[in-house]
C-alpha cells in the first residue's frame, strides 16, 4: 500500500472503540489478517495483562481508561525489561481522547487527539515496511548517482566512435562493471574506496592511461586467486568476482580528463545507499538521452510493483506462515516450497519485478529461520547459507543495456540480503564470487517462446512485470508485426495495444504450466473496443481474471514522475482460485468473479454497439457535417461583414457550435440554407463566392460520395439538424475532466459533426447523462484518443442502463439540470474548459454538479454509494439484465 491508501483507511477507523481498536489500526496498515486473528486470539501477544497487547518486533499497546498520565505509563513501559526482551517497533498507550506512541527505532515520539489521527497515519508506517526518513530523502542517492553516470556516458561517447553494435553492446557492458565495482567498495564486496582509490592513484590526470588500467583491472577481478601471480601486486587484493559479469571481452572505452575526474566524482558518492529496487531503471535511462527528462520517469515504483506480487503470491505465502508457525515441520516445508519458486518477467527492463520478488522470497525465507530458531533453538547454527537461488528469477529484455543491468541489479538486491542475513543469523555469504545469477536474457519476448527462457519444469512459477504499452495507432511496423505472429491473426493489429501480446502470451503460458500472472498494464485494455478484440479469446484459452486493482495513476518517485492510468491484472486458468481478490476504493474485496471491465461479479460480458437506446432515452445522433473546405463556415468578422452589407442574409446565417466552439467559447457561424432559399443565398455575392468554392472543392474529391454533393454546394454534406431545442456532447473530452461539458441550445444553433446531438430532448435527459453515474459508464466503455475520452452514441449512450423514471423523478431532475446551467451563468466570463478543470472547478458549480450526483445515485438504489466501483457494478448488473430480457 502507499501512503494515501493507509490515509484513506486510517480515516476510516472508529477512533470512539475501546482497546480493539489496535487491531483495525494494524489491519490499516497491511499487517496479515491472520496474524492479527492470532494475536487476538492470544497465540501472538506475549502480554499477560488485561487491555494490553504486545506483539514481538511489532507493537506494545496498552488501552488506560483510569485518568493516569499517558506520558508516565509510557515512560515506563519503555524501561519494562518484559516489554523491551521483546523489542516492538512502536510502543502506544491511549485514553478515550488522546494516543501517545514512540518509534523505539527512530526515537521519535508522537502525542495527538485519536481524532486526528489520520494527520499523523505516517508515524506508524514501519509496520508497512516504509521507513519514515524515506518519504523524506525519497531515492536521492538513486537520483544523484543516476545523474553523475550520465554525465560520465556523454563525455565518454564524445570521444569515442559507436559505430556498430558490438560497440554498443561493449560500452553497456562496461557501464555494468563500473556500477558493480562502485558497488562493492562501499558494501564491504571490496575493502572501502578500494576501487576509486586505485583509479585516482595509479592512472594520470588527463585520462589517457584509464581504459588501459581498468582492462587490466577487470581481467584481475576475472582471475582467481591462485591464478594471479604473474598479474601486478597493485590488484591482487582485490577479490574474485567470476559470474560472467568480467568474463566477457568488452574494452574499457577512451578516458578524457574530465572522464577520469567524474568517474573519481562517482566513486565519491555513498554507494552503499543504492536501490536496487529502481536503480537499474534510472542507470537505464542513461543510455537513452531522450528518456532521461527525469531521470526514472519509466521505471515501475516499487509500491505499484507490489500492486502484483502481493496478490500473486505473497499474501498466500503470508498466510501459509501464519499457519505454519507453531509447527517447525511444516515451516520447513513451506521453506523448501519458496526456494523451489520462480519469478519471471518477460518484459524485465533493468530488473525492477524480479529484485522486488526475490528479496520479498528472501525475507519471508528469514521469517522462517527465525522462526524455526525460536521453536528450536539448537537448529540456529545450521543456518549458513539462502536456499533462494538467483538462477530462479528468469526474465527477457530486448534492451541491451536494460539487459545488463538486470543482472547486475540482482546481484546487488542479492548482497542487500545477504546482509540482512548476517544482521538476523550472524553468519556472512559472500557475494563473489558470482556462483549464482539470474536467467535473463536479451531478446523480443513478443516473439521468442518463453518456455526457451523459463521452463517451469516441477517448480511453481509466477509470472510479472510491467510489459510496454502502445496504442494501435502510434505502433511501429515491427510491432504491428508483433501482434499479427503473437496472435496469429493479422487483423489484431489495427487498433490493439502493444500489451496486449503479453496479455495473451501470459494466459497461455498460466494455461499450458498451470500457473498465474501478474502485469501492470494500460487501464485501456479493459476499455471500450479493446474488450471486444482482446478477451474473448483470453476466455476461449481457459483462462480468467484472478486478481485486480481499480485504475490507479501510476506514477514514480523520480523527478520527471510519469502519470499513467494503469491497472493490475491477475491471470489463472479458470478455476484455480475461488475467490478473486478486487482492490479498489481503498479497500480488498473479494469476488466470486471479475468480468473484462474489471468489474467485481457479473457475467463476461462484452457491451456491444446499440442503435438505439436500451434505456429508453431520446436518440442521439451525430452533429450536422459542413465537408466545405472552409466554405459554409464563417469567423464572427466575416459575418458581421456580410450581414452588415447585405441585410438580406442574415436569416441563412446561424450560430455553428461544434465541440471547441462548446468548451473554449469560439464564436463561429454558418451558412444555413434551404432548398428554397439557394437562389436568394446565390444572389447575395460574398456567398455565392463561398458556395462556389465549396462546388470547386467537392468536385475535386477523389471520394464518389463527395463529388456528388457539388451539385448542392449550400447544403451541409450531412444535415442532423431539427428545429428544436438540443443538447450537444463533445465527441471527445479529456480524461482530466471530473465531468464532460455538455451544453444545452436553442433551436436556431447548428451542432457541428465535432460533437453528438440530441433533439427534442427534456433537461431530465441532460441532467442524467452529466451525472458522474453515466461519467463511470463512459469511462469503462467508452473508447480512447491517447488517454482521451472517445464518446460515441451507440457504445456509450445508447446502452447505458436507465432505470424506471416517473414524472416526478424527471422533474426533480430538470430542476438539477436548471441548477447547473444557472450556476454556469454564475461565471460567465470564464469558457467551460476553464470550469470544467479538476483543479480550478468553482465550489459553486462543484456543489450543485454533487447534488446532481446524489440525485442520480438515488434513482439507482436508496443507500449512498461508496465509489465509482460500486456504481460501475450496479451499471453492469443493470446492463446485463437489459441484454437477458431482450435475449
Amino acid at each position: 500500500m502507499n501512503l494515501a491508501e493507509i490515509e484513506m483507511r486510517v480515516a476510516m477507523l472508529d477512533t470512539t472503540q475501546g482497546f480493539d481498536l489496535i487491531y483495525d489500526l494494524l489491519l490499516a496498515y497491511g499487517l496479515p489478517r491472520a496474524s492479527i486473528s492470532r494475536l487476538r486470539s492470544g497465540s501472538y501477544n506475549k502480554s499477560p495483562l488485561p487491555n494490553e497487547t504486545l506483539w514481538k518486533g511489532k507493537v506494545f499497546y496498552r488501552f488506560v481508561d483510569s485518568g493516569e498520565d499517558l506520558h508516565v505509563v509510557i515512560d515506563d513501559a519503555k524501561s519494562e525489561e518484559r516489554i523491551r526482551r521483546e523489542r516492538p517497533r512502536l510502543l502506544i498507550v491511549r485514553d478515550r481522547e488522546r494516543l501517545v506512541a514512540v518509534d523505539t527505532r527512530a526515537d521519535a515520539t508522537l502525542d495527538c487527539l485519536l481524532s486526528n489521527l489520520q494527520a499523523h497515519a505516517d508515524f506508524f508506517l514501519p509496520w508497512a515496511g516504509i521507513e519514515r526518513t524515506q518519504l523524506e530523502n525519497l531515492n536521492y542517492a538513486d537520483v544523484k548517482a543516476a545523474e553523475r553516470m550520465a554525465r560520465l556516458y556523454d563525455e565518454i561517447i564524445r570521444h569515442n566512435s559507436l559505430n556498430t553494435s558490438v560497440d554498443v553492446h561493449r560500452l553497456n557492458v562496461f557501464f555494468a562493471r563500473l556500477l558493480f565495482c562502485f558497488f562493492a567498495e562501499d558494501t564491504r564486496v571490496f575493502e572501502k574506496g578500494q576501487f576509486t582509490n586505485a583509479v585516482g592513484s595509479l592512472t594520470t590526470e588527463d585520462g589517457h592511461d584509464v581504459h588501459a588500467f581498468l582492462d587490466e583491472l577487470f581481467q584481475v577481478l576475472d582471475t582467481t586467486p591462485s591464478n594471479r601471480a604473474s598479474m601486478p601486486s597493485r590488484f591482487r587484493d582485490f577479490g574474485y568476482v567470476d559470474g560472467n559479469l568480467f568474463s566477457v571481452r568488452a574494452p574499457a572505452p577512451q578516458f578524457s580528463a574530465k572522464a577520469r575526474s567524474i568517474l573519481l566524482e562517482c566513486g565519491q558518492l555513498d554507494w552503499s545507499r543504492i536501490n536496487p529496487d529502481i536503480f537499474g531503471s534510472m542507470i537505464q535511462a542513461v543510455v537513452h538521452p531522450g528518456q532521461r527528462g527525469g531521470l526514472g520517469m519509466h521505471y515501475t515504483s516499487v509500491e505499484n510493483i507490489m500492486r502484483v506480487i502481493r496478490p500473486l503470491f505473497l499474501d498466500e505465502l503470508d498466510g501459509a506462515y501464519d499457519s505454519a508457525a507453531d509447527n517447525p515441520r511444516r515451516l520447513e516445508g513451506l521453506l523448501d516450497r519458496i526456494c523451489r519458486m520462480k519469478a519471471f518477467d518477460p518484459a524485465c527492463g533493468s530488473g525492477n519485478f524480479l529484485v522486488i520478488a526475490y528479496k520479498e522470497l528472501r525475507k519471508v525465507e528469514h521469517r522462517i529461520l527465525q522462526r524455526i530458531a525460536e521453536l528450536d533453538p539448537s537448529k540456529a547454527g545450521l543456518f549458513k547459507l539462502s536456499g533462494i537461488k538467483l538462477e530462479n528469477f528468469c526474465g527477457i529484455e530486448i534492451d541491451d543495456f536494460a539487459h545488463e543491468i538486470a543482472i547486475l541489479s540482482l546481484w546487488l538486491a542479492k548482497h542487500q540480503m545477504n546482509i540482512e542475513f548476517l544482521d538476523l543469523f550472524g553468519v556472512e555469504i559472500s557475494l563473489i564470487p558470482l556462483k549464482d545469477t539470474g536467467t535473463v536474457v536479451c531478446g523480443n519476448a513478443a516473439r521468442i517462446a518463453w518456455e526457451s527462457v523459463c521452463d517451469p519444469g516441477d517448480d511453481e512459477v509466477f509470472v510479472l512485470g510491467n510489459p510496454p504499452y502502445q496504442g494501435g495507432t502510434r505502433q511501429s511496423a515491427e510491432q504491428k508485426a508483433d501482434l499479427a505472429i503473437a496472435f496469429q491473426d493479422e487483423s489484431v493489429n489495427k487498433y490493439m495495444d502493444y500489451v496486449s501480446i503479453w496479455l495473451y502470451k501470459g494466459a497461455k503460458y498460466a494455461l499450458d504450466h498451470g500457473t498465474e500472472v501478474g502485469f501492470v498494464t494500460t487501464n485501456s485494455v479493459c476499455q471500450g473496443n479493446h474488450v471486444a478484440q482482446l478477451w474473448p479469446r483470453v476466455k476461449d484459452l481457459g483462462v480468467e481474471i484472478s486478481f485486480a486493482h481499480a485504475p490507479f495513476k501510476w506514477s514514480n518517485s523520480a523527478k520527471g514522475n510519469a502519470g499513467v492510468d494503469c491497472v493490475v491484472i491477475g491471470l489463472a486458468p479458470r478455476g484455480r482460485r475461488k475467490s478473486k481478490p478486487f482492490f479498489g476504493a481503498g479497500r480488498v474485496r473479494q469476488a466470486t468473479h471479475i468480468n473484462f471491465y474489471l468489474v467485481p461479479g457479473g457475467r463476461d460480458i462484452v457491451v456491444t454497439a446499440e442503435g438505439s437506446s436500451l434505456g429508453g432515452l431520446p436518440p442521439m445522433v451525430f452533429g450536422s457535417m459542413p465537408r466545405d473546405g472552409g466554405g459554409l463556415l464563417l469567423e464572427q468578422a466575416e459575418r458581421d461583414a456580410i450581414a452588415s452589407d447585405y441585410p438580406a442574409s442574415k436569416p441563412l446565417i446561424r450560430r455553428f457550435m461544434g465541440a471547441a466552439e462548446l468548451i473554449r467559447g469560439s464564436v463561429r457561424y454558418c451558412l444555413w440554407i434551404a432548398d428554397a432559399a439557394r437562389d436568394q443565398a446565390e444572389s447575395i455575392p460574398p456567398i455565392a463566392a463561398r458556395l462556389e468554392r465549396v462546388r470547386n472543392m467537392r468536385a475535386a474529391s477523389k471520394a464518389d460520395s463527395t463529388k456528388k454533393l457539388a451539385a448542392n454546394p449550400h447544403r451541409f454534406a450531412q444535415c442532423a439538424h431539427k428545429e428544436s431545442t438540443s443538447i450537444i456532447i463533445p465527441r471527445h473530452t479529456s480524461e482530466g475532466r471530473e465531468y464532460i461539458p455538455m451544453g444545452f441550445l436553442d433551436q436556431h444553433t447548428i451542432i457541428g459533426d465535432s460533437a453528438n446531438a440530441i433533439y427534442g430532448a427534456g433537461p431530465w435527459t441532460f441532467a442524467l447523462i452529466e451525472s458522474r453515474m453515466h461519467m463511470v459508464w463512459m469511462s469503462a466503455v467508452a473508447g480512447r484518443i491517447k488517454s482521451d475520452y472517445r464518446y460515441s452514441a451507440e457504445l456509450v449512450y445508447n446502452t447505458f442502463p436507465v432505470p424506471d423514471l416517473s414524472g416526478d423523478a424527471r422533474e426533480t431532475l430538470d430542476a438539477h439540470a436548471f441548477a447547473v446551467l444557472a450556476a454556469r451563468e454564475q461565471f460567465a466570463e470564464r469558457t467551460l474548459a476553464e470550469l470544467y478543470d479538476r483543479l480550478d472547478m468553482p465550489e459553486k458549480l462543484r456543489g450543485v454538479h454533487k447534488d446532481l450526483d446524489d440525485c442520480v445515485d438515488r434513482l439507482y438504489q436508496e443507500q449512498p454509494f461508496e465509489s465509482d466501483e460500486e456504481r460501475l457494478e450496479m451499471l453492469f448488473a443493470l446492463y446485463e439484465d437489459l441484454i437477458l430480457s431482450r435475449s
